[in-house]
């Protein structure tokens, strides 16, 4: 049931994705996966508009599949986008800190609390804790890929392609990250000969879109 919720939400249709997954909490009221795509789907309802009562249901979805699971990061991840949504950013950073300190040999609780650190424009705390993630997971690629962006936003760009680097040989299959190492080592490397008079040389330089 979890399956058929999932691509009717996938679909963009959380109405039919809702009724599957209320299915699946009355089939097993244990599995945290279910309470938090109930979650996900009220929450994509409230952002739509349809009903401000939505918002409270997602927030009550994301509790209940951390309560069944204290672990479970995507529901940590939503329920700090859902806070911060309705500008309730002190209570982001505090279930942030907590998960952080409840698991404090894990990476995961540490760079989501560096993304929303950086959200809010407090770079060197997002560096601090990203920091704290390679201490545990020396090449975790979200952690490298975001320290790479600090570091080019800094204009360190020697380090930004070392850090993007350690993250693509983790991972691979980041076309975004790719494109822009490419871009970056264009840019190092100096700019290439000018082309022969009188044919114009086109020059492209795509934008960040790096996110973690």
């Amino acid at each position: 049931m979890n399956a058929e919720g999932t691509r009717y939400f996938q679909q963009g249709n959380p109405a039919a994705a809702i009724r599957r997954f209320e299915k699946a909490v009355v089939t097993n009221p244990r599995d945290p996966d279910s309470y938090y795509n109930l979650a996900t789907s009220f929450h994509q309802l409230a952002k739509a508009g349809a009903d401000a009562s939505y918002w409270d249901q997602a927030e009550n979805y994301y509790v209940q599949s951390l309560d069944k699971d204290p672990t479970h990061e995507e529901a940590y991840r939503g329920l700090a986008v859902l806070l911060v949504e309705q500008n309730r950013t002190e209570q982001a950073l505090r279930l942030l800190e907590g998960w952080r300190d409840r698991q404090p040999f894990a990476a995961s609780p540490k760079i989501e609390l560096a993304r929303l650190n950086e959200e809010l424009g407090n770079v060197g705390a997002a560096e601090e804790q990203l920091l704290s993630a390679l201490a545990i997971d020396a090449t975790n690629p979200r952690a490298r890929t975001a320290l790479g962006k600090i570091r080019e936003d800094q204009g360190d760009v020697q380090q930004a392609l070392s850090d993007y680097s350690v993250a693509l040989a983790r991972n691979p299959r980041q076309p975004h990250l790719q494109a822009r190492v490419a871009a970056l080592a264009t840019t190092v490397a100096g700019p290439p000969p000018l082309a022969p008079t009188g044919v114009p040389r086109m020059v492209t330089a795509p934008q960040s879109l790096i996110r973690y």
